[in-house]
């Protein structure tokens, strides 16, 4: 498995390009502006992009998004509930310092549970509303694309449209319970894993005190 890293924008997101060698195709996730340093990325990376993923719709995980889908012909999946996000009116506000942007095509609706395959990888979708209504982490392995649920030491605002505290906690006890450790790639900043989140991030901490453990 191919795996590289770029960030991009105002907000420095995490871009990641995971390839399958075998086949010669990828995923890209989250091509969120800096439309250029990720055409560079894809050209270094000799793959062609098979699937645009996108863990949720806030814009600086989305601007670059149409632009990346017309050039490649790559399919861009993103869960249900935050599809309807993705338009000029919500992705373009007030305030930012924004790219051009329009509306990508979204080939499919993505929900919990499911699968998305290419060559050897194979994703599993868990969905992880908190920071938005269709917030998602992948799994592939040991390796989890966590977006803007879990960083290193915090996680995702849940103070903006579409977020709830609630469901942030639920999602961090999600992923505090899953079986075994993962190499967590987050939305932003540095790699983690997620035992050291176990044992260290103070909202997984939090989330597990609101459902009574100490």
């Amino acid at each position: 498995m191919h795996l590289q890293t770029i960030y991009t924008g105002m907000l420095h997101t995490n871009c990641y390009l995971l390839g399958d060698e075998s086949t010669g195709e990828c995923i890209l996730f989250d091509p969120g502006a800096s439309t250029q340093k990720i055409r560079d990325m894809i050209a270094e990376s000799g793959m062609k992009v098979r699937y645009i993923v996108l863990t949720h719709c806030h814009f600086d995980h989305v601007m670059a998004a149409p632009f990346i889908q017309e050039e490649t012909g790559a399919q861009l999946l993103i869960h249900a509930a935050d599809a309807p996000y993705l338009t000029p009116e919500y992705v373009n506000r007030k305030g930012y310092i924004r790219e051009t942007y329009r509306t990508p095509r979204v080939d499919r609706l993505l929900q919990e549970g499911d699968t998305i395959e290419l060559g050897s990888i194979r994703l599993r979708v868990l969905h992880t509303p908190g920071h938005t209504l269709g917030s998602c982490v992948f799994l592939c392995d040991d390796l989890m694309i966590a977006g803007d649920t879990l960083f290193r030491d915090a996680c995702g605002r849940w103070d903006l449209e579409g977020g709830s505290q609630a469901q942030m906690m639920e999602s961090l006890c999600r992923l505090h319970d899953l079986e075994g450790d993962y190499r967590v790639l987050s939305g932003h900043g540095d790699p983690t894993t997620l035992e050291k989140e176990r044992q260290n991030n103070p909202y997984m901490r939090m989330a597990l005190r609101s459902r009574g453990e100490k």
